[in-house]
């Protein structure tokens, strides 16, 4: 009988999604979801604090394993919320709008 493959120590940068709702459609399970996979979050103390910050980038560091059926998990160590790089170009001002407008 095949097993999955054992758990290994991965650091992941990925968005947080919800992945499971209850009836009454309240988030019961979550995911970091990466460029090349989705990775469902166990429930343990540092995993739960996740849930306050859905549609947020995150890097967590965690024990992964798979499943037999291919779904990943990951037990989560340690996380850190990203700054939206995007919003930081935003508010910084280069002046490549300034000299073209002088022309």
């Amino acid at each position: 009988m095949k097993k999955g493959k054992p758990p290994r120590e991965e650091t992941i940068v990925g968005y947080v999604v919800p992945s499971e709702w209850d009836s009454e459609d309240n988030v019961v399970s979550i995911s970091i979801s990466t460029d090349d996979d989705d990775y469902v979050v166990e429930m343990n103390k540092l995993g739960e604090e996740l849930f306050d910050f859905l549609d947020e980038d995150v890097e967590v560091t965690g024990t992964v394993r798979e499943d037999k059926d291919g779904t990943k998990r990951i037990r989560v160590i340690s996380y850190e919320v990203l700054e939206d790089v995007e919003e930081e170009y935003d508010d910084e001002d280069f002046g490549y709008e300034d000299d073209e407008e002088e022309e």
